[in-house]
């Protein structure tokens, strides 16, 4: 037999209309929240935004102290160059490789003058390197060879070399007659200046 089932209706009679829902929004669940929310707030501005700006201005201060001490070695060394000038003048630090090897013109010239120039007449001089050319002219040719003794004798000369050497008859009186005027063309290798 089949049995027959009954319909079965819901047993509710009633519906209540009034609903107490809890959201977010109610006050037991909003002021935690809020709370935790201002609490991560709080964090943030205190590491995100208040460490950094404290660490620049820090910065910024210590920047500023670094300035104002550079400024202050700026004025005082203002006249540097003026100073490195004159110090130049007495030591050849500021000088390359190649030009500290060179003798000081000012020593060769001063040579020339105390030996050369007491003795004959210069007709031309020219220092290349550590190379002086020199052309002097009426004198004997016994006073060229002093005048070469008298230059190797110094420190500042190495070795002297006269390349031409030309004659002419004098015709002032009849005693001069046997002596020759000379012209030599003098090569005058210098030892090197300070390295």
């Amino acid at each position: 037999m089949i049995g027959i089932r009954k319909n079965e209706y819901p047993s509710k009679k009633t519906v209540n209309l009034i609903i107490h829902e809890k959201t977010i929004s109610s006050p037991t669940r909003a002021i935690p929240v809020f709370l935790g929310f201002l609490a991560v707030l709080a964090l943030f501005v205190k590491f995100g935004v208040m460490v950094p700006l404290d660490r620049m201005y820090a910065a910024q201060a210590a920047l500023g102290q670094v300035q104002s001490e550079l400024d202050g070695y700026i004025q005082y060394n203002r006249d540097y160059d003026e100073v490195r000038e004159r110090y130049s003048q007495y030591f050849s630090d500021y000088l390359n490789e190649d030009e500290a090897v060179l003798q000081d013109r000012l020593e060769v010239l001063n040579l020339l003058e105390e030996r050369v120039m007491n003795r004959a007449d210069i007709e031309s001089i020219s220092i290349r390197g550590n190379v002086c050319r020199m052309v002097i002219t009426e004198l004997p040719l016994y006073q060229v060879s002093a005048i070469v003794e008298d230059l190797e004798e110094s420190p500042l000369v190495q070795y002297i070399s006269v390349s031409t050497a030309s004659t002419e008859k004098r015709a002032d009186n009849e005693a001069a007659q046997s002596q020759q005027s000379v012209s030599a063309d003098l090569t005058i290798t210098l030892t090197g200046g300070t390295s």
